[in-house]
């Protein structure tokens, strides 16, 4: 009866007839010699060789191969995703950086619409009777962003949280969130401020003109990126000139800042978009934030 038999040289399993056992002669495998012991294998001899009949293959092993081969394929596309991940990663932060930058540059088109239609930029906020900030610049620009439908739907005579107002938190236009901000869109918080007081582009309440600046508009910061500030869009609230250390990334809600490495964008009165390296030195910035003062700014500063 038939019998298994595994090659001592290349391990082949096989099964032979047990006429066969005893008989010595080249494994049809691995070409070296082999001697079917009694009681374990045979082999069929043909012109000196022994011919080895392979066992058939059971349903299990079919399985264990399938299962094998597909966990080599895993494994094989597991290590090329580890591999590829740096690149992924480089490349998603690019577009996070790119889309971030394109934000900023609609803002400052809405911004410059705005001050064409009105003759100045939008205030701060307008405020109410006691002088509280009761509507932000963010709403003012909306019909310049192509959200004239949102716009229609605020509500002047209310505050921003007011009861209709605040139920538009959710339908922040896309271009006030930075896609680099995983709560920005979601909880309908903004990306992006303006520095208030005196001797800036946004004096509070009260409106300017980029015409009225006597600094270069190629050094003079328009709008700033922020980071985990917790503002909605709708909220009248940015960044106070008197409060800044003028420090990129050096405090939540409190200073410039972003979820980009190494860095955030700032938007400048000629409407170009500026990444500033997060060391660049809190004199330079704070110079930049003013429309006026002739403060000198380094090249190298402006071509991060």
């Amino acid at each position: 009866m038939p019998v298994s038999f595994t090659c001592p040289h290349c391990s082949l399993d096989t099964i032979v007839d047990d006429e066969y056992v005893g008989q010595r002669g080249p494994c049809a495998s691995c070409g070296k010699e082999i001697s079917v012991p009694y009681g374990s294998a045979n082999v069929e001899v043909a012109a000196g060789s022994i011919v080895v009949r392979r066992r058939q293959m059971s349903a299990g092993m079919i399985v264990l191969l399938v299962f094998g081969g597909l966990g080599s394929l895993a494994l094989v596309a597991t290590v090329a995703f580890v591999a590829l991940f740096p690149a992924i990663g480089a490349a998603r932060t690019m577009v996070h950086k790119r889309s971030c930058e394109s934000n900023l540059t609609q803002i400052g088109i809405a911004l410059r619409a705005y001050e064409a239609a009105h003759g100045t930029l939008p205030p701060a906020y307008i405020p109410d009777d006691t002088g509280k900030p009761m509507h932000s610049w963010r709403v003012l620009i909306l019909p310049y962003l192509n959200e004239q439908g949102l716009y229609a739907r605020y509500d002047f005579n209310e505050a921003w949280d007011g009861p209709n107002n605040i139920g538009l938190t959710s339908h922040m236009p896309g271009v006030y969130g930075c896609p680099a901000d995983p709560d920005a869109r979601q909880l309908g918080e903004t990306s992006y401020m303006v520095i208030t007081g005196t001797e800036t582009f946004f004096p509070d309440a009260e409106p300017t003109s980029i015409n009225r600046a006597k600094d270069d508009l190629t050094t003079s910061i328009l709008v700033v990126e922020t980071q985990v500030t917790g503002v909605t869009w709708l909220n009248p609230r940015d960044l106070k000139a008197d409060r800044m250390q003028y420090v990129v990334n050096g405090g939540f809600g409190q200073e410039m800042g972003s979820h980009h490495v190494e860095g955030a964008h700032v938007l400048l009165a000629d409407g170009t978009v500026l990444f500033l390296d997060d060391v660049t030195p809190p004199d330079y910035i704070e110079g930049m934030a003013t429309m006026s003062g002739a403060e000198p700014i380094p090249w190298d500063v402006l071509d991060q």
